[in-house]
C-alpha cells in the first residue's frame, strides 16, 4: 500500500545518451547526453513544470521517465515501483496509471480513425468499460468540453484545440494518476491555449491527477504549476515553487527566460534586462565547468565558472540553483 507522503514519481540521476557515429562503418566516436543526471519528484495531485529552450532535454526526460525510450542510467520509481525493472506486462500496468499528451494534436491521432475510435482503442487495449464502451466515450468527450457527436468526426474535421481535447480524453480514459503533458499547447493559438490550460487545471482538481508539464514558455508553466524545474543542456539548473522561481529567480538562465516573456507594462520602458547571448553550446561537446558560462551575464561571472560544474544546491528554503555565484541564504534568516 502506498504512503501518501511518498512522491508519486521519483527520478534520480536520470541519463539518456545517444551514440555519435562516424564513417561508413558507423563507428561510435562519442555520446551525446540529451539528459545528464536529472533528479526530481512529482507529488500526488501536484504539477511540476519542466521548462527550458528547445533542445534542453525536456521531452527526452519525459519519454525516458515513461520508458517510451529506454534510459541509459538512473532510477525511476512510480508509486514505489522500479519502472526500469518492469517487463512488458508491468509496462502495460504502468500505462494504466501514467499517460502522456503529446505536443502535436494532429500527428498524435491516426487520420484514419474517428475521435470515438481513437478513445475506444484505449478502452479496448486495457479492457475497460465493457458493455458500455460508447457511453464511456461520450462521457469522456463531455468531460473535456466536446459534444459527444464529435465521436464520429475525423482529425481533419477538427480544430487544433478540439484535437488536443481528444488527446486529453484518450489519456483520461484509463483514469491515470499521472499525465505527462509534453508541450500540450505550444501548437495552439493563444486563445485556445488558455482554454486547454484551464481544462487541465479543472481536470486535476476533479480527478486529483498529477502532471509533469513540459513547455518552453515559463509564463505558461507558471500558470499551471505548483513547482518549476528549469532545464539547460540536459540538466536541471533551478527548482523551486512556481512563485519563488518566477518572482525570485536565482540562476542567470532562469532570469533570461523570464526577461524574454512579453510584458505590456514594460512597453517603451528602457529597463536593463538579462538576455541570452549566443546560441546553446553543442550538447555533444559541452563546455567545461558550468555549461551556461559562455552565455552567462551574471555580474560576478569569472574564471571559476569554467573550472567545475556547479551542483544543484539549496540556496533558500525549498529553492535550489546550480550557480556558484549565488550565495546560500540561511533558513533561519541569519546572515
Amino acid at each position: 500500500m502506498s504512503d501518501a507522503a511518498t512522491p508519486l514519481l521519483e527520478v534520480r540521476d536520470l541519463v539518456r545518451g545517444f551514440p555519435i557515429r562516424r564513417g561508413a562503418t558507423g563507428r561510435k566516436v562519442g555520446e551525446l547526453r540529451a539528459v545528464d543526471g536529472v533528479s526530481f519528484d512529482v507529488g500526488r495531485g501536484e504539477t511540476l513544470g519542466l521548462v527550458g529552450e528547445s533542445g534542453s532535454g525536456k521531452t527526452t526526460t519525459a519519454h525516458a521517465v515513461l520508458r517510451l525510450i529506454e534510459p541509459t542510467a538512473g532510477t525511476i520509481r512510480f508509486d514505489g515501483e522500479d519502472v526500469r525493472a518492469l517487463d512488458r506486462a508491468g509496462l502495460r500496468r504502468l500505462r494504466r496509471r501514467a499517460q502522456i499528451v503529446f505536443q502535436d494534436p494532429f500527428g498524435s491521432l491516426d487520420p484514419r480513425m474517428s475521435a470515438g475510435s481513437a478513445i475506444g482503442e484505449v478502452l479496448d487495449v486495457h479492457h475497460l468499460a465493457r458493455g458500455r464502451r460508447d457511453d464511456r466515450i461520450h462521457e469522456l468527450l463531455h468531460t473535456v468540453g466536446l459534444d459527444p457527436a464529435s465521436a464520429g468526426r475525423y482529425p481533419h474535421e477538427l480544430s487544433g484545440g478540439q484535437r488536443q481535447r481528444i488527446g486529453i480524453a484518450r489519456a483520461l480514459a484509463v483514469e491515470p494518476d499521472l499525465i505527462v503533458c509534453d508541450e500540450p499547447v505550444s501548437a495552439l493559438d493563444v486563445s485556445i491555449q488558455a482554454q486547454v490550460l484551464n481544462l487541465l487545471r479543472s481536470l486535476q482538481q476533479r480527478f486529483d491527477i498529477a502532471y509533469l508539464f513540459i513547455a518552453h514558455d515559463i509564463a505558461v508553466v507558471r500558470h499551471v504549476s505548483d513547482r518549476i524545474a528549469v532545464m539547460y543542456l540536459g540538466r536541471i539548473v533551478e527548482v523551486g515553487t512556481a512563485d519563488d522561481v518566477v518572482t525570485n529567480p536565482l540562476h542567470p538562465y532562469t532570469k533570461a527566460l523570464l526577461s524574454a516573456v512579453p510584458d505590456p507594462r514594460r512597453a517603451g520602458a528602457r529597463i536593463a534586462r538579462p538576455t541570452l547571448r549566443g546560441d546553446p553550446p553543442d550538447p555533444a561537446a559541452p563546455p567545461p565547468g558550468c555549461p551556461f558560462h559562455p552565455r552567462c551575464t551574471h555580474p560576478l561571472r569569472d574564471n571559476a565558472c569554467t573550472l567545475a560544474r556547479p551542483p544543484l544546491d539549496e540556496k533558500a528554503p525549498a529553492h535550489s540553483a546550480a550557480c556558484i555565484k549565488e550565495p546560500v541564504t540561511p533558513s533561519n534568516g541569519v546572515s
